[in-house]
């Protein structure tokens, strides 16, 4: 009896392990979601909080958080990447190299429907290369596989809890009140809660008003304050820190492409307008250069399953030489329902352009204030002619197609009148750069391709005498990096780079 009261005790135990997880969806910005409740309203612009008050590599976001049952997803297997002419000149191939690392980690994820949630990392994921931590580098792979998540329909920890209500109180200038929601799902029973990778979150509401901004925000802090980071999923990359690396896709964030795109999960969706519904027609994934017509459904919208998995190939674009590129057309199935039965798509999807593209451009700007904004991407999402009665919203589909522009000023020196105005008296150094590196012993690369490390270091660790202010103190450069390359997993398993 008492190895069964044990049993049962310990059946119990692994069930609440495994939904201490949790997902957020996004999709189209709603109307009651104002930028005075921290909203990116109109889609893209500054989040305050997130760019204000607790910097991080983007506070913008082309979307919002969603109810469940309202979060978009891709309806294409097959995304293409490329890079342009400013790209290759500034990142070269290393950095070719790393944004293709990333989607080799994206390609190596399971289906959806065959995913094991306990194979991932949950604590461990996130990994800090001090070298480049002490340099202020933003790893571009962690930030590629940050900015697919997104593009895949995933928001992170910022999202755990947000304003839905705030409104005046009483005379007092600054006194308001407020709704604030959940909308982080398990991804087991699909219930909202308060945990993300095992890691419960609470919050507390922050709002301008004394100092003079009109904005509120419900601010997620880890209960257990002792956990660092402070965020875990790839899907709030947003916030990565200087010298962070991503091991890998954590548990959660698995949890919510795995609720995305299982075939099981059907919604009411279209379809890009470079995709066609055939009457039959090859249901591989089979890749082929045509400029032939297909006779076909257009903008097609239906009740349709997830695609059970994303594949991100590369493909030439030939910018230095133009924008040529040769037509590229895939054939695949997608599960449907149709007068109450199921049965399979057959889709054809020609791309004249590819679906992502890499560029840079000087993305500082004069203010007033001043930024200096790291990244911009465009995201839309294809609008469904079906409105839910009484529900306003409904799931829409993210268009494959992403400009993904990063900032290619380089080096900036943050200056001041009437201090700090020359080289030598700098008020911080640098804004950031961009590096690739990991755990092991090799020294970060830094872009644009051709920086010297040795410069680098040598401008943070001898640029005259430091004021005050400045964060800079030598650093031992021959223990640069971090040992640990693995992390903890529900299942009690790690997984490795």
């Amino acid at each position: 009896m008492r190895k069964l009261i044990k049993s049962a005790f310990l059946a119990l135990g692994l069930a609440a392990a495994q939904h201490v997880s949790a997902f957020t969806l996004w999709g189209p910005v709603e109307g009651w979601q104002t930028s005075d409740l921290d909203y990116s309203n109109p889609a893209g612009s500054i989040r305050y909080y997130y760019f204000n008050v607790e910097p991080g590599l983007d506070s913008r976001e082309n979307g919002a958080p969603k109810n469940f049952g309202e979060g978009s997803r891709l309806t294409t297997p097959i995304v293409t990447y490329a890079f342009d002419d400013t790209f290759l000149d500034y990142f070269g191939t290393q950095g070719v190299a790393a944004v293709d690392s990333a989607m080799q980690v994206l390609n190596a994820l399971p289906s959806a429907s065959k995913a094991n949630l306990a194979n991932f990392l949950t604590e461990g994921a996130v990994q800090v290369n001090y070298t480049a931590q002490a340099l202020e580098l933003y790893d571009l792979k962690s930030t590629v596989l940050f900015l697919m998540a997104e593009h895949m329909g995933l928001l992170g920890e910022t999202h755990v809890f947000d304003l839905g209500a705030r409104g005046k109180y009483a005379p007092p200038a600054c006194d308001y009140e407020y709704f604030v929601m959940n909308r982080n799902y398990d991804p087991v029973t699909y219930d909202p809660t308060p945990y993300v990778n095992g890691r419960q979150y609470t919050y507390t509401v922050w709002d301008g008003c004394n100092v003079g901004v009109n904005v509120g925000d419900a601010i997620e802090t880890a209960a257990d304050t002792t956990a660092s980071p402070r965020y875990t999923a790839i899907a709030t990359g947003g916030l990565q820190q200087f010298g962070g690396f991503y091991l890998g896709f954590t548990r959660d964030d698995m949890g919510g492409l795995q609720f995305l795109y299982k075939k099981s999960n059907y919604a009411f969706q279209g379809l890009d307008s470079n995709s066609v519904v055939e009457p039959f027609g090859n249901s591989t994934y089979e890749a082929v250069n045509t400029t032939n017509a297909i006779t076909g459904i257009s903008n097609f919208v239906g009740v349709v399953g997830g695609v059970e998995k994303i594949t991100f190939v590369k493909v030439s674009f030939d910018s230095q030489l133009g924008t040529a590129f040769t037509p590229v057309t895939y054939h695949y199935t997608i599960p449907s329902v149709t007068n109450s039965r199921l049965s399979q798509l057959s889709v054809t999807r020609t791309i004249t352009t590819p679906d992502i593209l890499f560029t840079t451009a000087f993305l500082v700007t004069s203010g007033p204030p001043i930024t200096d904004l790291e990244l911009t991407r465009t995201g839309t999402f294809i609008a469904t002619t079906y409105v839910s009665p009484g529900l306003g919203m409904t799931p829409s589909t993210i268009d494959p197609q992403e400009l993904i522009v990063l900032n290619n000023a380089g080096p900036l020196y943050y200056a001041y009148n009437p201090l700090f105005l020359d080289y030598y008296d700098y008020f911080d150094y640098p804004v950031f750069n961009w590096g690739s590196f990991d755990g092991s012993t090799n020294p970060p690369v830094v872009f644009p391709e051709g920086s010297s490390l040795a410069e680098l270091e040598a401008q943070v660790l001898e640029g005259g005498q430091p004021v005050s202010s400045s964060p800079w103190v030598p650093v031992n450069t021959s223990n640069t990096n971090t040992t640990t390359t693995s992390g903890t997993g529900t299942g009690g398993q790690s997984i490795s780079p």
